[in-house]
């Protein structure tokens, strides 16, 4: 991708999350739903769960980082639109792993990524907060070298990995979000938040955008939006819909032996 489109991408994906109409992500996981999201949506992400199962990996930096920066390649490639790739805990526990892993994916076109903290060792854990700062340091650095206003997403995973109560999780989050803040983050990213009062809370306290990922019982887009939501990521939902989808279709041309709506293109 040439260096001024990149950066334009870059800058163009900032200015999408907005207080009051946030940024909403349909996640994609390959090229083909790349494109077909594009269509209708000014940005792609990725979700590394959806794109692990696609590629026939489990979750958690599983997929050789050969092969996610190869996929990057295709999709930037396929879209004209900013994209954003989940890079898990950065590939590997130390700040240099994570910048070298950050810049193969600005390498091949990227200007986003999720960080997170809660995979550390190999194990769903949180790791230690200065810790995962550095990793978010040396992103930054390597996103400079290369001359990209890379939007680094610091997930954290407090609420997700259940580390007290709802109070105590939004404590530690909103303590993690200011250690990040300070690191070079660009947004922080809070699985496993669901509560429309507690997130109105975590947006007065984060110093960051803050991006909700939708799970069961998530608030309706105009909530967020009202409590100051600025990035909705839709995570694994739309892959595991659309595998649903695709297994009821192939149970029932298996059990009719018809062909069904498969010859109508625009059916």
């Amino acid at each position: 991708m040439d260096a001024n489109m990149q950066q334009q991408y870059a800058e163009a994906f900032h200015g999408l999350h907005k207080t009051g109409d946030p940024l909403v992500l349909f996640n994609a996981w390959d090229a083909a739903t790349a494109k077909a999201i594009a269509k209708t949506s000014p940005a792609i992400a990725t979700s590394s769960g959806a794109v692990a199962a696609a590629l026939g990996y489990a979750d958690g930096e599983n997929v050789p980082l050969d092969m996610l920066a190869g996929l990057v390649s295709r999709i930037t490639a396929s879209v004209s639109v900013p994209v954003s790739i989940d890079l898990e805990a950065g590939y590997g526990d130390t700040p240099d792993a994570a910048a070298t892993s950050a810049a193969r994916i600005l390498q091949v076109g990227a200007v986003g990524i999720n960080i997170e903290d809660g995979l550390s060792g190999g194990k769903r854990q949180l790791a230690n907060p200065e810790q995962h700062a550095a990793k978010i340091k040396a992103v930054r650095h390597a996103a400079q070298q290369l001359g990209v206003h890379l939007f680094i997403n610091a997930r954290t995973d407090p609420f997700l990995l259940k580390y007290g109560s709802p109070a105590e999780c939004l404590n530690e989050a909103a303590r993690r979000a200011k250690i990040y803040a300070d690191a070079g983050a660009d947004g922080i990213f809070v699985p496993g938040l669901t509560d429309l009062a507690l997130i109105g809370k975590f947006v007065q306290l984060a110093p960051l955008p803050v991006n909700i990922m939708v799970t069961q019982g998530v608030p309706a887009i105009p909530d967020l939006a009202r409590v100051g939501v600025r990035r909705v990521s839709l995570g694994p939902w739309p892959m595991l819909a659309a595998m649903r989808v695709i297994g009821q279709a192939a149970a029932g041309v298996a059990m009719s032996k018809q062909y069904g709506t498969f010859l109508q293109p625009n059916a």
